[in-house]
């Protein structure tokens, strides 16, 4: 698998198109970048699965709370 990759995702909170570049080479991964568009924060979560030789990368809006 390769470590730097470039995607394209949609942001949850208005739809513009944003191009990523994924840093694979430091394992799993949790992090926030903001939407160039809307400025509001993407929640990142990346996975990787070694043994299929896949990368998952979860997408979500950052506005859920935790009580």
């Amino acid at each position: 698998m390769k470590d730097f990759l470039s995607q394209r995702i949609t942001c949850p909170h208005c739809g513009n198109h944003i191009h990523l570049d994924i840093d694979a080479s430091m394992g799993d991964q949790d992090y926030i970048e903001e939407c160039s568009a809307c400025c509001n924060p993407i929640h990142l979560n990346m996975h990787i699965d070694h043994a299929n030789k896949k990368l998952e990368l979860h997408i979500d809006s950052d506005n859920e709370q935790i009580f």
